[in-house]
């Protein structure tokens, strides 16, 4: 298939380009051409700027693709300038979502996609916004639409996560034994989800009937809280993670406040989803990646990278913990 990749150089989107030339695609990408590319091969690339819909859809207008997975769309203006755009002009149109559709907390755990939507932040409202729009545009018989709704995708290309988001200080922070703050009691449930395998999801569905009209949760296959989920890090890299736990509340009080926003829109709910809808009607999306080996995978990346940078520059995690185990020592 020739295939758009709207996007075509962030985390997702480089695993899904490269699992396109594995598979003998023909991917065309459409970005700004700023963000340098990392693939097997060269690939074609249209450079402009999305966000100038006028200018898109005249450097589209010569051209028709077999499918377009669109990872850049982010609110109903641009959903519906691809409809525009793209109505009667491909055989399948992907677009990437977020579990952040839901919000939190969630109502069922794991939850699955008949989930009610009730985004809490401006990242899922628009998301929530453009699946409606693309919803309509399939019910409308403009072209077939799937839908797609990752939580944490993580991989080479971007420092691990934790509570602070991607954090090139975290490896650091648990090479040193220093404090790891966890929310709540730290037994909030997390999903992390390596990119290759996400990958497998998006390009696995094209073309396949199964999944016209149809939103998936892509998630990897483990569920754990974010205790396990820090030891576990720590032990793929040959360390032991020292964990911290605080209330939402407190760690939001000590630290900046932009620093805290994930926190108090993502992590402080629980983040559980089943996959099984995914794996029914995708055959491709299985045989997922172990927890350890994608961290073991993404660190080996940061070192060759050099992308680490020191835990000093989050003095406010060390002054959080010491703060916490003052107070517990004072029980005592």
């Amino acid at each position: 298939m020739r295939v758009l990749v709207i996007g075509g150089t962030g985390l997702i989107s480089t695993a899904i380009v490269d699992r396109l030339l594995e598979k003998g695609h023909d991917p065309v990408l459409f970005n700004r051409g700023v963000t340098p590319a990392r693939y097997s091969r060269s690939v074609e690339t249209i450079v402009g700027d999305r966000s100038d819909h006028g200018a898109f859809a005249e450097s589209m207008a010569k051209d028709r693709f077999d499918a377009i997975i669109d990872m850049i769309t982010y609110d109903a203006d641009r959903a519906r300038n691809a409809v525009e755009v793209f109505g009667d002009r491909t055989d399948h149109y992907v677009f990437c979502s977020t579990v952040c559709v839901y919000g939190g907390p969630l109502t069922r755990i794991p939850a699955d996609e008949d989930e009610p939507h009730r985004p809490v932040s401006d990242y899922g409202r628009g998301k929530r916004d453009a699946e409606a729009v693309f919803r309509e545009a399939h019910q409308a018989g403009k072209f077939p639409v799937t839908m797609f709704r990752p939580s944490h995708c993580y991989g080479p290309g971007a420092p691990l996560l934790d509570i602070w988001g991607y954090n090139p200080s975290l490896v650091t922070r648990i090479r040193e034994g220093r404090a790891i703050l966890v929310p709540g009691d730290g037994y909030g449930l997390w999903q992390p989800g390596y990119i290759g395998d996400m990958a497998k999801g998006f390009v696995g569905a094209l073309g396949r009937a199964e999944t016209f009209g149809n939103a998936y949760n892509l998630v990897g296959d483990e569920i754990m809280d974010w205790r396990v989920f820090h030891e576990r890090m720590a032990r793929a890299i040959g360390c032991e993670a020292v964990i911290v736990p605080m209330t939402t509340q407190q760690i939001c009080a000590g630290a900046p406040a932009d620093e805290t926003v994930m926190l108090r829109e993502i992590f402080q709910y629980h983040a559980a989803y089943r996959n099984d809808r995914t794996k029914r009607d995708i055959p491709d999306f299985r045989d997922l990646l172990p927890w350890e080996e994608g961290v073991r995978r993404t660190v080996a990346w940061m070192d060759k990278a050099n992308v680490h940078a020191p835990a000093d520059k989050q003095p406010w995690i060390d002054e959080l913990a010491d703060a916490a185990r003052d107070f517990e020592q004072s029980l005592f």
